[in-house]
């Protein structure tokens, strides 16, 4: 058995042990009441003074970032820790992670990091020669990652080499977003762009009235964007004219919560906000209704919505009327993860307490759902159709501490450089 399977065996046995000696987190008794039931939970073994600042659902994996620059990797459907590695340097933000294939992908400040997704073991790192202003999203063959001088970038999921990059009206702090043969990607000047992901053609350019710093959620529907202009807009798909327009009462800094009813805007000055994604008329008439004290909208089952509040409380929401059915007490946990197409809830704590709840009735989990998590089957051969990819990047050279970890000192890179393309300021709508 390498070091690795030991210390995620040792770390996983370690979490359980607390876990089961610390009793439910949560009331067992309220969340049936709601129609929930506890499917997991798990305490992890942080050290003395570690807590989680970060928290991204990717997939079937949670990633928890501490405020020192470590990921833990948790298996999303079972609670098993899957591994632990230093990320980013102490004090800076864990970005969202994406996975290619078999392989999760984090941007720090100064790099591309790629580790194995189940065994968390170093496949390659590559420093940037920009300053990212994003994490970066995967089409399979490219990373697609937004920087903050103005540009986005392709690269080469293989290689981790640029494939071609464009340049915006302002600097990039929106998650780029993909959907079919296309990237969207918002920037500070309030511009939204559709381009093509082989060749940035240019499709369409939009705008609004203010910066754009929330992530993108692209569907079917179009482009939801929040934007500081107290407006959550809705584009056209292929055309990018505005649909319509939902204005709040304040700037909003998260992306909304898109579901198959309504979609959920958190504001700072009015807290949630469910939105009428099809509605006509005036705009004033969008708003469904508002939840002061809501904080995210995390799922939906059985004709109702789970929130999390901003005083740390699971509510069960009607959809029709936001009128409050049932109030489960979390508190600590105050942080939660949308989870939009599996009625499962989770909540985050920032002592290392993770939450998993499903509807009551839901089979518990097994032994075997355990041991599959722990022991998944080996990866497919080379070139075999499970979607793996394989880089051809040398890995770089170990550090004492961590073989991804940069030797670069002091702030990211910046500057300006030569951009073979450039989005004109054409066809901006308002």
């Amino acid at each position: 058995m390498t070091h690795t399977r030991v210390g995620l065996c040792v770390l996983a046995a370690l979490a359980a042990s607390q876990s089961w000696g610390q009793g439910d987190f949560v009331s067992s008794a309220e969340l049936e009441a709601a129609g929930l039931a506890k499917y997991w939970q798990l305490q992890l073994p942080l050290e003395p003074g570690q807590q989680v600042h970060d928290a991204y659902l990717v997939d079937d994996h949670l990633y928890l970032g501490t405020q020192d620059g470590y990921a833990y990797a948790v298996h999303a459907p079972t609670g098993l820790i899957r591994w632990l590695r230093p990320v980013t340097r102490s004090g800076y933000a864990l970005r969202r992670p994406c996975h290619h294939g078999e392989q999760t992908v984090f941007v720090t400040p100064s790099d591309v990091q790629i580790y194995e997704k189940t065994t968390g073991e170093p496949v390659s790192r590559h420093e940037l020669d920009f300053p990212p202003g994003t994490a970066a999203v995967s089409d399979g063959e490219r990373l697609f990652i937004g920087g903050l001088d103005r540009r986005l970038y392709a690269l080469s999921a293989e290689t981790l080499f640029r494939d071609w990059r464009v340049v915006t009206s302002g600097p990039i702090a929106s998650l780029p977003a993909i959907h079919d043969a296309r990237v969207y990607v918002a920037n500070d000047s309030g511009h939204v762009y559709a381009c093509t992901r082989d060749n940035k053609t240019l499709v369409w350019q939009a705008a609004a009235h203010d910066r754009i710093t929330a992530d993108l959620v692209v569907t079917e529907a179009g482009v939801f964007a929040a934007c500081r202009d107290f407006s959550l807009y809705l584009f056209d798909l292929n055309f990018g004219n505005v649909r319509w327009r939902a204005r709040l009462s304040g700037p909003l800094y998260d992306a909304p919560v898109v579901m198959p009813e309504l979609v959920y805007q958190y504001s700072p000055a009015e807290g949630l906000a469910a939105i009428e994604p099809t509605a006509v008329g005036v705009v004033d008439k969008r708003v469904r209704w508002t939840l002061p004290r809501g904080r995210v909208a995390l799922t939906v089952h059985g004709g109702l919505v789970y929130v999390l509040t901003a005083d740390e409380t699971l509510v069960a929401v009607e959809p029709a009327s936001g009128r409050v059915r049932h109030t489960v007490s979390t508190a600590g946990f105050s942080t939660g993860l949308p989870s939009p197409g599996d009625s499962t809830v989770f909540l985050v704590a920032p002592d290392g307490r993770l939450f998993c709840a499903r509807p009551r009735g839901t089979p518990p989990l097994r032994k075997e759902d355990i041991f599959r998590a722990l022991n998944p089957p080996p990866k497919a051969e080379e070139g075999a159709a499970s979607g793996s990819t394989a880089t051809t990047t040398a890995p770089a050279a170990p550090t004492a501490d961590d073989p991804l970890q940069t030797k670069r000192p002091g702030m990211p890179p910046g500057g300006k450089s030569n951009v073979t393309k450039g989005f004109q300021e054409r066809g901006a709508g308002r």
